[in-house]
């Protein structure tokens, strides 16, 4: 196998995804990888290629520890506005790969934290609230 095959045996083995539902422009968006599989994921992609991850910067590709669904920590450009997702495609992994270190140049941002809003703290605390009364049934 090639190394292009072998990083999505890898991704498919992180992700359970059938290899045609996997989209090369969009792996992790395509995967289902997100959050705790995302750093999990990296994590055994270093290591299986020798890849130095200490450049990538996860905020500008995925939800890291956070709530589902809400993105807490994002870039802001220097106007202040939010950097959308930039989705990891299988090139930009195989170009890691080959050169040991990921190497995307991320533009000047700076690191803003948004709080949880009312709206998503009471949306947990009902999820939590209806799994504690099934638990009790």
């Amino acid at each position: 196998m090639g190394l292009r095959e072998d990083i999505l045996a890898l991704v498919i083995e992180h992700s359970g995804v059938r290899p045609e539902k996997l989209n090369p422009a969009d792996i992790f968006g395509s995967a289902g990888i997100d959050g705790d599989d995302a750093d999990e994921f990296l994590e055994a992609f270093a290591e299986a290629f020798t890849v130095n991850l200490d450049q990538f910067r996860y905020y500008f590709h995925y939800i890291g520890e956070e709530p589902p669904i809400y993105r807490r920590v994002l870039p802001v450009d220097s106007d202040g506005e939010e950097i959308p997702f930039w989705p990891i495609t299988l090139d930009q992994l195989v170009a890691a790969a080959q050169a040991g270190r990921w190497h995307l140049p991320y533009p000047a941002h700076e690191i803003r934290t948004r709080w949880i809003s009312f709206p998503y703290l009471a949306f947990f605390a009902l999820m939590f609230a209806g799994f504690a009364l099934l638990a009790a049934c």
